[in-house]
């Protein structure tokens, strides 16, 4: 085989790849069940870093127990794959169960997944300003991140006076969220569109 084959071959394989990762994200987007998840603060010095904006939502901290417990499996560790049933809201969807198997999840509530980045048995109750006993479960769902045009972050960052940042999510068949747009009060600011 001579260089030149080897090398469109290769150049091939690339745009394959890359071509295949833009038409499963823009699928999601398509053809996923829109739902609005409530952000909450990350980080309140430096929510913007660069041309991105670092996202928290309300559904990524789960209460394992206690009064503010969700349904489902209790025996979770890092990096453990797990499926979270989200009850659909216009004013932000919650979560209502966690579970390691998406056929545990009840028909009739979406199912998004998530991996397992911390599981904590204290957290830190602000009221009564010390550590409290209660198992809490940290899920990523990879749309922690949402990248914006430059100079644009401050404004997600430092919202106006009571202004709210929700985020509208499309959760696809197979459990994938995206990011379709950035609301403000519930009114559409960004909206995402890779085509």
């Amino acid at each position: 085989m001579n260089l030149w084959l080897k090398i469109v071959m290769l150049v091939a394989v690339q745009v394959t790849a890359l071509v295949a990762l833009i038409a499963d994200k823009q699928w999601t987007l398509n053809t996923g069940t829109s739902v609005v998840l409530q952000t909450e603060p990350l980080d309140p010095r430096s929510l913007f870093m660069g041309d991105y904006v670092r996202l928290a939502y309300t559904i990524s901290r789960l209460s394992l127990d206690g009064d503010s417990a969700i349904e489902g499996d209790k025996d979770f560790r890092r990096h453990d794959t797990v499926w979270v049933a989200l009850e659909p809201d216009p004013n932000g969807a919650r979560a209502v169960a966690v579970h390691h198997r998406r056929n545990a999840i009840a028909p009739g509530l979406l199912a998004v997944t998530g991996e397992v980045q911390s599981v904590s048995d204290t957290e830190w109750d602000r009221a009564a300003n010390k550590s409290v006993k209660k198992r809490t479960l940290r899920v990523r769902y990879g749309i922690e991140q949402y990248f914006v045009q430059e100079g644009t972050g401050a404004q997600i960052e430092r919202p106006r006076g009571n202004e709210k940042v929700a985020i509208l999510v499309a959760i696809d068949a197979r459990g994938q969220a995206g990011i379709k747009a950035l609301l403000f009060d519930g009114k559409e600011r960004y909206r995402e569109a890779l085509f």
